[in-house]
């Protein structure tokens, strides 16, 4: 199924393609949606548009998140273990918490971005 660039979804619509199977959500425009607690084992999300997201306690392991605008979102302890971040938007997010374990944050812009207790890639804790 093809989307046009930046589909807009609902979480409905994003969580049931999910649970059918589809991991390719390439492009996708989600703003300002409650994805709380949602699992979303390695779902393909980059180039998406995911501003004001709450992704707090998500589980995005293995998640392509490249490209992707995560401005202000909030991923507060949410696991992003062997993530890719590379080239993402995460200023003014909130990781606080968050598991980085093995994430990929190559050329990530990260102003503003608050890792207070965040397991960093490197397994190290950030204070």
């Amino acid at each position: 199924m093809t989307f046009p660039s930046h589909a807009a979804l609902t979480k409905a619509e994003l969580l049931d393609r999910y649970a059918k199977g589809d991991r390719n959500f390439e492009q996708t425009h989600l703003h300002d949606v409650d994805m709380q607690g949602v699992s979303l084992h390695g779902i393909d999300l980059s180039e998406s548009i995911l501003t004001h997201v709450n992704l707090s306690g998500a589980d995005l392991r293995g998640a392509d998140l490249g490209w992707a605008d995560l401005s202000r979102a909030n991923l507060e302890k949410a696991d992003l273990r062997g993530a890719i971040l590379t080239r993402a938007d995460l200023s003014f997010a909130n990781l606080q918490g968050a598991n980085l374990l093995k994430a990929d944050l190559s050329l990530t812009k990260i102003d503003h971005t608050k890792f207070s207790g965040a397991t960093m890639p490197d397994g190290s804790i950030h204070d």
